[in-house]
């Protein structure tokens, strides 16, 4: 999204900064009722009265009884707490009481020549920190991570006049906006004291530990932030952050005294965080167009500000969740959330769902541990279950219920070298499909990766995860990326860039046999279109985490295309957090005038038949869930929803701001459910346009089919028109308000739908 016609919201000064607990009750792995008090690691001062592995245990009858009569007092209270409807103020003991779980041995089959290294060849695009012992060796980390930061401008380097007042002495720049390196930063277990950083794009910063609190950043001003940027040429002093794509932060607490800032617009999650402090999601009065947070507790206060949209699943807010511009989205969340509103009177809408249908968290990477919870310097796979009911509402940063996963079955995919993108494509092909076909997991280090053909997965429960936004480019015969195969339960496909590429079906060597059968060509493929009995599984869906997709943008050549950039096939498929984007803007080519220097003049605005791509989503199975779908700027219907039972919380889309008058002649819109399906639950959807090149009048931003039978859910649905010419009339199926001007450019349809 480059369109600065965003809404402008104040970010109100917090000064509260809540410290962590370091004292806790809190349930320890030797069973049901057992406690111990812990130190601030959350580990055992001392052995558990209770514990039949405590060679002092006491056993006595008087004792036992003691205990079981406890036990049965506590069962009763927490039963009238529900009677008395104290339900809804349930917490998830983790947020609370951060769980002791015994530490985890990973899963090792029988050892094989074929296994991998643990621990594994990291590339140098892979940083490992561990704590600094003293102020000099914060710095050496600091230091470090510089070269990986948005690039700087200081205002003597700007302008000779003096700094005028309310204006920063220097500002991030976007200059990293299409750069080809990619990084991980990696952090050890332990306290990073004084360690201040901003993340930047295609950088990606990891915690290593078993829980999101075993990595912590303290006695910081910042710790991890982001920031607007460009804050000397855009808006003076306010600068941009809608330009703060790619990048991401996980699995980490931080106690920073200016709060957390996390300035970001899409592609740019903030996931299995423990914040003890105030979080602020946009800065003085930038433009924002975010953004993601799950799993995640904030202790203070978090400040919305100016964000147009945002999604937060599984959050549990401490304080206060404050303002927000037109659309924000609660998935699963507790603590002190604000009310459900439809935004019919005020701007802004707000969507809770108490009860997600399921949750699945994102797979990740940790060091290992021995069974007394000490850390070594071998890697695991963690992978959290599926949960459903109680156990899928709040955070989880506990980890106690992931499969543990040995590094020695975990292939660490490394981009080939080669200069020639056909002979990496083929080096990279025959060592990460290897792996996948003898049953390994992958892990794709940062790095962009040229592909001849499809990676596809075909085991059961098989995990496919990038670190530092590692980028799949697609092979050039209409093949997708990656292909996970019809009738395979339990696959995780997580952070992974797709790109697509330059279309030549002339080269195919392998003729059409990595095509997709009915030969559209795409991005991604979850089953197969001509596989009609793909039941998938619910207790084990297929997942989707962070998967961002573009066609056009660090590509000079703006014939890169693909017919549809994901398409699921497969029923029993769940995604959290797709960023699918036809790019609005691209890298200028050397020595390149842009073509709209006053939107900007960094680079080439997207004009018709360039980056061609028709559909961002189509779904054809049954009961795929989707929390947070972001779909942008394609040429003809962005998402089409052909299965029943869908279920979508926060959808964000733009329409496309080069097209001609056919697209409103043709009928395509923001969001299509198919004519034959009958049942559909969305919720907090905001379709907007920009129609910068014609003056084109959609009809309607949203369909869906109407009948006796038909079970159409659609809440909290509006349009926005952000500026330059045209409109979207109304906002679903022909109802509700158009535009009235600019004044009034914020449209909404009261559906009635509740939860």
């Amino acid at each position: 999204m480059m369109d600065e016609a965003g809404a402008a919201g104040s970010s109100r000064a917090i000064d509260e900064d809540v410290g962590s607990v370091l004292v806790e009750l809190v349930p320890t792995s030797g069973g049901r009722g057992k406690f111990s008090q812990t130190d601030k690691n959350h580990q055992p001062t001392q052995p558990h009265l209770f514990d039949e592995n405590n060679p002092m245990m006491i056993v006595s009858i008087r004792g036992r009884v003691i205990y079981i009569c406890c036990f049965f007092v506590v069962f009763l209270i927490s039963i009238l707490f529900r009677v008395h409807g104290f339900a809804d103020q349930h917490i998830h003991s983790t947020v609370e009481s951060p769980s002791t779980c015994t530490a985890q041995t990973p899963r090792i089959k029988t050892m094989s020549e074929n296994d991998e290294p643990n621990p594994p060849v990291w590339p140098d695009s892979v940083m490992i920190f561990s704590p600094p012992a003293n102020a000099s060796e914060a710095k050496q980390i600091m230091d470090r991570i510089q070269p990986t930061q948005d690039p700087i401008l200081k205002w003597e380097d700007f302008s000779d006049n003096p700094l005028p007042d309310g204006y920063p002495k220097e500002t991030f720049m976007s200059g990293n906006h299409f750069v080809e390196e990619r990084w991980a930063l990696l952090f050890t277990p332990g306290d990073y004291k004084g360690v201040d950083f901003e993340i930047g794009y295609y950088v990606q910063m990891l915690g290593l530990g078993s829980k999101a609190d075993d990595v912590t950043f303290v006695e910081c001003k910042k710790g991890p932030f982001i920031s607007a940027l460009e804050k000397f040429t855009v808006r003076p002093p306010n600068g941009l952050g809608l330009d703060t794509f790619w990048r991401s932060a996980e699995n980490f607490a931080t106690a920073p005294s200016d709060g957390m800032k996390w300035v970001v617009s899409q592609a740019a999650p903030l996931r299995r965080v423990h914040i003890h402090s105030n979080l602020h999601l946009s800065e003085r009065d930038a433009y924002v167009s975010g953004g993601v947070l799950a799993n995640a507790v904030v202790e203070g206060t978090t400040d919305f500000g100016g964000q147009q949209q945002w999604i937060s699943k599984n959050v549990h807010f401490k304080q206060k969740a404050v303002n927000g511009a037109w659309n924000l989205v609660f998935v699963g969340c507790t603590g002190d959330l604000p009310k459900a509103s439809n935004g019919i009177v005020k701007s802004l809408s707000v969507t809770i769902d108490k009860s997600p249908r399921i949750r699945v968290e994102k797979p990740f990477i940790a060091l290992e541990q021995d069974t007394n919870g000490a850390y070594n310097d071998r890697f695991v796979l963690r992978v959290p279950p599926v949960t459903k009911g109680a156990d899928a509402v709040g955070p989880d940063l506990s980890g106690c219920k992931d499969d543990v996963r040995s590094f020695t079955r975990v292939k660490l995919g490394v981009p080939s070298s080669k200069s020639d993108h056909a002979l990496a494509a083929k080096e990279n092909n025959e060592s990460l499909q290897a792996a996948l076909d003898e049953g390994k997991d992958l892990v794709l280090s940062p790095g962009i990766y040229f592909l001849l053909e499809p990676l596809v997965l075909r085991k059961p429960h098989q995990v496919l995860l990038g670190i530092g936004l590692a980028t799949l480019v697609a092979p050039k015969n209409g093949s997708p990326c990656v292909r996970v195969e019809s009738k395979t339960p339990g696959v995780r496909v997580a952070g992974i860039m797709l790109e697509a590429s330059v279309q030549d079906k002339r080269n195919d060597d392998n003729g059409s046999a990595t095509q997709n059968v009915d030969g559209i060509a795409s991005l991604f493929e979850w089953g197969s279109p001509d596989v009609t009995d793909d039941n998938g599984d619910p207790d084990f869906p297929g997942v989707l985490t962070d998967i961002f997709v573009r066609v056009g943008g660090s590509n000079p050549d703006r014939s890169v295309s693909t017919d549809v950039m994901v398409r699921i096939h497969s029923s029993n498929v769940v995604g959290d957090n797709l960023w699918l984007w036809r790019a609005d803007h691209v890298k200028l080519r050397d020595g390149e005038l842009p073509n709209f220097p006053h939107i900007s003049p960094h680079y080439w605005q997207v004009v018709k038949d360039e980056c061609k791509v028709k559909n961002g989503l189509v779904v054809n199975g049954h009961n795929v869930t989707m929390h947070g779908l972001f779909v942008e700027h394609t040429e003809e219907t962005q998402t089409i929803w052909n299965g029943n039972d869908g279920m979508v919380r926060f959808y964000q889309c733009e329409l496309p701001y080069d097209v001609s008058l056919d697209f409103a002649d043709n009928g395509f819109v923001g969001y299509k459910i198919h004519e034959d399906v009958v049942r559909h639950d969305a919720q907090g959807l905001g379709i907007y346009s920009n129609f910068r090149d014609y003056n084109v009048e959609s009809v309607t931003a949203i369909k869906h089919p109407i009948g006796d039978n038909v079970a159409i859910k659609i809440k909290n649905p509006f349009t926005v028109k952000l500026g330059n010419q045209g409109m979207i009339r109304t906002v679903v199926n022909g109802m509700g308000p158009g535009p009235q001007g600019f004044s009034f450019r914020i449209s909404r349809h009261d559906t009635d739908g509740e939860l």
